[in-house]
């Protein structure tokens, strides 16, 4: 028999020894062994009286008396040392958390798992003896054993956040909802407070059964003086807590969340995998405990992923700022100490080699260090980063691309999502926002929310003049004037934390403005400079994009406007009327690629002639299809009714209601070529001039008493007017692009000269009036834009 320890001699397996005596003392209980054993010396030999037989009561066996000799035995071995180094390290771990997040449900949790972990290596696992503290230890022990697996799965089952369930869903096919049992089923297992109080219930159950068996004489299996049931329960509650881990770890929406549960989830594997091998399969199927301390080593992976989960993920929300320079000197000093070993090692290799005394040898030694250590110190900067500072690293690194990704984009509106999304994104930010210029003002882009705020002359200037990341704090003590300090404090109370400007060659293209991270973090040296290198090239990008803009919208309106321009030239007229004893020439000169003005002639089965002019306001593409609308509602009324007057306000109603804001200069003319006559309306057209011979020369026509354009007005109660024509007589009719052509000093060119030039050449070809008449204009002008069209019918009666 194995020599007992100075507290009593280990007790012999229960299930085959049950002591009884030691010395002359009967012993009923650890408290009296512990009490008998204090009064004798190491090294003395006592008489050890024990029952051989079955445990729990069994009265069966025989009587044995052994001697023994007490001797030293140290609890403090090496595994219960690690052991117990290991439970303090969850607990400093636990409180560290619980510090940082006490009104966190997980953090409450995580704390108590840590603080039964603790229990659990420290009086759990210590060695057995006598002693009247073990009594207590071990009771400790075990109910942390009880505890244990209950924490560690509802841990899990709440962690990174409460597991949800969703296999209660309706029928696919006939939408029926799903049965009532299923549902309860699914919201008793998402995390309800039912679910926690069975899983917190059955291990004390099961040792109360055990308990239960051992009263009734029954043979109860005991592992490290707990119940073998107690052990495969907390493997049970391992191996669940590690599903829920990884279904969290490959299902969390939140990528951040997947890479902590992954994390820790590995971590875990590593640390109870073994423990579960060599500490409660082998033990328990096949009665092999000598392996137990190596399922215990490997659970310092549990507490090291999650510490490493803390500083690289947050875990749990805690933010533990590791400075680089801290860790840059550590990682430094970690060299210089290997260095040290380095040169240590040489001199006692060479000691003996004559290469140690040669000045040469030395020198040359201590550059290849100096070398190597410099290299090795610049390799090891971007694995720490990576390591320690991983999700700073991405972001970093995205920014980068994300610089280099924004020169290719050419639409402003996905330049601003980009700048508002992926920065929040990738720098996990409350918010983002970014006002771009238009022309309209400045226009602040939020997600899919736009509002109008417009940053000040002097907060522009000061962003553009700093060129750099600004905090609105500081802004504020800079600008003087009220609406300045408005937009500051609108911008304070929103709660954005930096204003970066988007600048190019000295030119603000944009604002952006960022919230807080929301890890709390400030935002850095390096945060700052890598949003400038972004703000460059964003702007870069803006300019581009406001260019492509400006590029693009000029090239769909030539595309437009000479589509226009087919269609208003296909509604002129391609011929001029052949009727005996008139002749007409008319033509129109836009002023733009498209015009509002234009011409046109109805022939009636009676001979009569209907004549149109007129001008739509506005130009281009919008004049000329309100244009092509007038003409043909002018045509349809022209059918029904031989009274201009009445014409026009049949075809006013009819514009009015068609386009607001915008109506038709009209002059409608019907020619009676048996009766010589003109009976005509006039809607804002100027009038008619006619040339006669013998009677005084040139004039305008009678004007009607109602000239309103058409479709200023819903009602006007237009006029007809009618003049009987005479051979020789010379009639034009125009706009008034002719009237206001301006010469350099915006001078119009005026109705005198018109009937000056024409007078000058009255009896000329109606080619050669026209001619004449345009280059008279032409040379008033002297090369000014001109500024509306200029559309023109000559009528002469032969």
């Amino acid at each position: 028999m194995e020599p007992p320890s100075p507290g009593g001699p280990p007790t012999p397996p229960e299930s085959t020894r049950v002591s009884r005596a030691i010395g002359k003392r009967l012993v009923n209980s650890t408290s009296d062994a512990s009490a008998e054993l204090r009064k004798h010396a190491i090294g003395e030999r006592v008489s050890y009286l024990y029952h051989r037989g079955r445990c729990g009561g069994e009265t069966k066996g025989e009587m044995r008396t052994t001697q023994v000799r007490l001797s030293s035995e140290r609890l403090g071995g090496t595994t219960y040392v690690y052991a117990a180094a290991l439970g303090f390290l969850f607990f400093f771990i636990g409180f560290f958390v619980f510090n940082r997040r006490p009104e966190d449900r997980a953090a409450r949790i995580f704390f108590l798992l840590c603080v039964l972990f603790l229990l659990f290596f420290v009086c759990r696992l210590r060695p057995a003896s006598y002693w009247w503290i073990d009594l207590f230890v071990q009771n400790t022990g075990t109910v942390s054993l009880f505890l244990l697996p209950a924490v560690f799965l509802h841990f899990f089952l709440i962690f990174p956040r409460p597991k949800e369930f969703t296999f209660a869903k309706p029928d696919e096919w006939t939408g029926e909802p799903p049965p009532r049992w299923k549902e309860k089923l699914q919201d008793f297992l998402s995390a309800s407070p039912g679910l926690f109080y069975l899983l917190y219930s059955i291990p004390p159950v099961v040792f109360l059964y055990d308990v239960l068996r051992q009263l009734r004489g029954n043979r109860v299996a005991i592992l490290s003086g707990a119940p073998l049931s107690s052990w495969v329960l907390l493997g049970d509650y391992l191996i669940l807590g590690l599903i829920a881990l990884a279904h969290s770890a490959f299902t969390l929406p939140d990528a951040r969340e997947r890479r902590q549960a992954f994390h820790v989830f590995i971590g875990t594997i590593l640390g109870t995998a073994p423990f579960v091998l060599f500490g409660i399969v082998l033990p328990s199927a096949f009665n092999i405990e000598d392996y137990v301390f190596y399922g215990i080593v490997p659970m310092i992976f549990i507490p090291l992923t999650f510490a490493y989960a803390i500083v690289r993920f947050q875990m749990l929300n805690v933010r533990v700022i590791v400075r680089r320079t801290f860790l840059y000197a550590a990682t430094t000093a970690i060299l210089l100490g290997l260095y040290a070993l380095a040169v240590a090692m040489a001199n006692v290799i060479f000691a003996e080699s004559r290469l140690s005394s040669s000045p040469l040898f030395n020198f040359g030694f201590f550059l290849v260090g100096i070398s190597l250590f410099e290299v090795l110190r610049r390799r090891l900067q971007t694995p720490l980063d990576k390591f320690f500072f991983r999700e700073k690293f991405d972001y970093q690194k995205a920014l980068l691309d994300m610089s280099e990704a924004i020169t290719g984009e050419l639409d402003l509106g996905r330049i601003a999502d980009f700048l508002t999304g992926r920065v929040a994104a990738t720098m996990r930010l409350d918010k983002a926002s970014v006002w771009l210029r238009d022309e309209q003002g400045w226009l602040e882009r939020r997600g899919r929310r736009e509002d109008r705020l417009s940053p000040t002359a002097e907060v522009r200037r000061l962003l553009r003049a700093e060129g750099k990341p600004a905090l609105p704090e500081d802004l504020r003590q800079r600008v003087s004037d009220t609406e300045s300090v408005m937009f500051c404090d609108r911008v304070i109370a929103e709660e954005f934390r930096l204003l970066v400007p988007l600048a190019y060659r000295e030119r603000l293209m944009g604002i952006l403005a960022l919230k807080e991270k929301l890890s709390g973090e400030r935002f850095d040296r390096d945060d700052q400079t890598l949003l400038s290198t972004l703000a460059n090239q964003s702007a870069l990008a803006i300019e581009t994009a406001i260019l492509h803009d400006e590029m693009t919208r000029q090239a769909e309106l030539r595309r437009d406007l000479e589509i226009a321009r087919d269609i208003q030239t296909s509604l002129l007229p391609r011929s001029l009327p052949q009727l005996a004893g008139f002749t007409f020439l008319g033509g129109s000169l836009p002023a733009k690629v498209v015009g509002g003005d234009f011409y046109d002639f109805i022939s009636f089965d009676d001979h009569r002639l209907g004549i149109v002019i007129g001008d739509v306001s506005g130009k281009s593409v919008p004049a000329s299809l309100l244009m092509v609308a007038s003409k043909e509602i002018v045509y349809s009324r022209a059918l029904t009714t031989r009274d201009p007057g009445r014409l026009f306000q049949e075809s006013n109603r009819r514009i009015y209601s068609i386009k607001r804001r915008m109506f038709v200069s009209l002059g409608y003319f019907l020619l009676d070529p048996d009766a010589m006559s003109l009976r005509y309306a006039i809607g804002g057209q100027p009038l008619p001039m006619i040339f006669r011979t013998g009677d005084g020369g040139a004039r305008f026509l009678e004007p009607p008493d109602h000239r309103l354009p058409l479709g200023a007005l819903k009602e006007v109660p237009y006029d007809t007017r009618e003049i009987y024509l005479k051979r020789g007589d010379l009639l034009f009719f125009y706009t008034d692009g002719f009237t206001e052509a301006m010469d350099q000093e915006m001078n119009p060119f005026g109705e005198d000269r018109i009937m000056e030039s024409l007078a000058s050449r009255r009896n000329a070809s109606l080619d050669d009036l026209a001619h004449g008449l345009l280059a008279d204009i032409r040379g008033y002008v002297d090369g000014a834009e001109q500024y509306d069209d200029m559309t023109f019918l000559f009528m002469r009666v032969e």
